[in-house]
């Protein structure tokens, strides 16, 4: 009989948010979130909400970053 592993078990029912918050952990409940969120990802199931990116310190928005976008100028244009 194939034994059940309880501790997967339990961070399979962990929602989104939870998943996320804990990816970084050095453990082997670190590596088992990390599996969790690969399988999710391939089969396209999330349970919960995704994280919400607040901004800097005081809430505000920071303007996206313009490195790697190509510019062309068109001759005469400046």
């Amino acid at each position: 009989m194939a034994q059940v592993n309880t501790q997967y078990l339990a961070i399979m029912q962990l929602d989104s948010n939870e998943l996320y918050a804990r990816r970084n952990e050095e453990s082997s409940e670190g590596r088992l979130i990390r599996k969790e969120i690969t399988r999710r990802e391939k089969i396209n199931y999330w349970k919960g909400d995704f994280p919400v990116h607040k901004g800097g310190r005081d809430g505000t928005m920071q303007t996206p970053s313009r490195v790697g976008q190509v510019i062309t100028y068109v001759k005469g244009s400046k």
